[in-house]
């Protein structure tokens, strides 16, 4: 079972006995060489006693010895990152801000437009233009926040959407699909366990499922389709990422050829849209449409 052992190691920083303290901050120093160090070293390191390393793993609810290096080793896997991060290294200058974000939202676009190709959105648009029904599924931030994105693109279009969030929800929508039905399904590490069935149940009742997710993930193998997308993290700790400008681009070039397809239909379903919104007084005629 994985543990937060940083989190148990920082709890007896705080309230453990002398020696604990002393081991545990010793440990929270340098986690990725405290999982490399043998107990003998370790132990040298704090200060203290080999016993002493061995009652500190027991006082963690771990077996032993040998569990606190894995558990230790885990949480560098995992989280080494934001572990080896501090904010003298991250800090870029004055007035740095604008233009980092910037740099790394373009670089995200131009990654996906060596990854995408014309033909697939083209076909893709074309399955979306066609659909009975489309449904989106995501999990996570930056997931969620495309399948709602392409919900909010695709409704003016006329189409019939509906965008899922819950895991449950997801898999009971999904079991609502048939032959016309078009299901996409977003996931940044391919292994999101609902969105993944969701797409799995819709299939087996006749939809065409489409997977925005890294390649050979279980996402990807599960879709009929793959828009093949994954996102290289940059290192640096204390920015957003930057996938999401990716995928705002990926989900208007769906919905802008959807359109293109689906041909002058469109255009009169905007402009009822606009007209409905002008008769507001408080509406500004000449801003975007839905903003």
């Amino acid at each position: 079972m994985l543990i937060d052992v940083i989190t148990l190691l920082q709890q007896k920083v705080e309230a453990g006995t002398p020696a604990e303290r002393q081991l545990a901050s010793a440990i929270l120093e340098d986690v990725r060489e405290a999982s490399r160090l043998t107990i003998a070293a370790l132990a040298e390191k704090a200060n203290v006693s080999e016993p002493t390393v061995t009652r500190l793993a027991l006082s963690l609810g771990l077996e032993g010895t040998r569990d606190l290096k894995l558990q230790l080793a885990q949480a560098v896997a995992i989280g080494g990152a934001y572990l080896d991060a501090n904010g003298d290294a991250l800090f870029l200058g004055e007035g740095r801000a604008v233009a980092t974000i910037c740099s790394h939202a373009i670089k995200a676009i131009s990654d996906l437009r060596e990854m995408l190709s014309e033909e697939l959105v083209v076909e893709i648009g074309g399955y979306l233009a066609s659909a009975s029904q489309v449904q989106l599924f995501g999990t996570g931030g930056i997931s969620s926040l495309a399948a709602q994105e392409l919900e909010f693109r695709l409704f003016r279009l006329g189409l019939n959407v509906v965008t899922q969030l819950d895991g449950r929800l997801q898999r009971m929508t999904a079991a609502l699909a048939r032959h016309g039905t078009v299901v996409i399904g977003f996931s940044l590490s391919g292994g999101a366990a609902s969105v993944v069935d969701s797409l799995s149940i819709a299939r087996r009742y006749g939809a065409r499922t489409i997977a925005v997710a890294p390649v050979g993930t279980p996402l990807a193998h599960v879709a009929d389709h793959l828009i093949a997308y994954r996102y290289v993290e940059d290192g640096q700790a204390y920015k957003p990422n930057s996938a999401r400008f990716a995928l705002m681009a990926l989900v208007d070039s769906l919905a802008f050829k959807a359109a293109e397809i689906i041909g002058p239909p469109v255009l009169e379903n905007l402009r009822r849209m606009k007209q409905t919104l002008t008769i507001s007084d408080l509406y500004d005629a000449s801003v975007p449409l839905g903003d």
